[in-house]
């Protein structure tokens, strides 16, 4: 009973940032729609003066509906990026902060620290000239640093668009299982033998995961973001660079469209976020 009362008392503060982490996103998207809907509005003859970036998609492949094929193509990258990003940034997240040496995580926390700070752009243009430095110096083509393809052209955007994302996931993870690991209850187990392999599956985890959630939903927010350079870097055929493409080329319908669904997105993971730190402020 009493938990419900605590949960209708914090009801208020809790859906006011909801409802605008959630609104707000398709409410720059509708007025991007209705200036973009306007042909008078806009002049997209610069866009269409860059003939390499307006003739990329002939590179690589023809699609009939374009608009699918672009979210589906961002989705993909999306979701592998997001998934490496989860793979190595929880269980690092982890071990740092039930770690005890110092070494190690001073060492994990500068790296983590020159991951976040550096914007995915950055690290887009670094891999893909490390991959032309490998090909020019030694002879060895190792990845595909352009193009579209569920195979290994998939490799270099998504770790391009990962690194942030896996240090943002890693660092929030960090600290929820480090307030954890110093709680009372944590302490009177291991002061009573219990091993760590007892205590952080059954106590630390379920009461970090709530954080872990939700640093990986804002994470995911982050990527979305980034992903129109990435897929520009990378000539990766999503609703990114689609989008820059159809503006160019006067396709107006397919322009909205994508604004609109990257505007969805955006909302659906603040929503995700909110409600996973809403979560995480009740059960306290």
């Amino acid at each position: 009973m009493g938990r419900w009362r605590t949960l209708g008392t914090r009801l208020p503060s809790v859906s006011a940032p909801i409802v605008v982490d959630t609104l707000l996103p398709l409410a720059v998207a509708y007025v991007v729609v209705s200036f973009l809907a306007d042909p008078t509005r806009l002049d997209p003859r610069e866009l269409r003066a860059n003939s390499l970036l307006m003739n990329t998609t002939q590179l690589f492949r023809q699609e009939s509906n374009l608009f699918a094929a672009a979210v589906g193509s961002s989705a993909i990258l999306m979701l592998t990026a997001m998934a490496g990003a989860i793979v190595i940034g929880v269980p690092a997240g982890i071990a740092y902060g039930w770690s005890g040496n110092r070494l190690l995580r001073t060492l994990a926390w500068s790296v983590s620290t020159l991951a976040s700070s550096l914007p995915a752009f950055f690290w887009a243009v670094v891999i893909e000239l490390a991959m032309i430095l490998l090909w020019v110096q030694m002879g060895i083509r190792f990845l595909p640093t352009a193009g579209f393809g569920i195979d290994e052209h998939l490799v270099l955007p998504s770790l391009a668009l990962g690194i942030r994302p896996a240090a943002y996931i890693f660092r929030l993870s960090a600290t929820a299982v480090e307030e954890i690991r110093h709680a009372d209850y944590v302490r009177t187990a291991l002061a009573k033998g219990l091993h760590a392999r007892q205590i952080l599956p059954r106590h630390v985890l379920p009461n970090a995961a709530a954080n872990i959630i939700a640093a990986t939903v804002l994470a995911a927010r982050g990527a979305l973001s980034s992903l129109v350079l990435i897929e520009y870097v990378f000539i990766w055929g999503g609703a990114g660079l689609t989008f820059v493409q159809a503006l160019g080329n006067g396709r107006l319908e397919l322009a909205t469209s994508l604004a609109l669904a990257f505007a969805v997105g955006s909302a659906l993971l603040a929503l995700a976020a909110d409600l996973a730190k809403a979560r995480v402020r009740v059960d306290e």
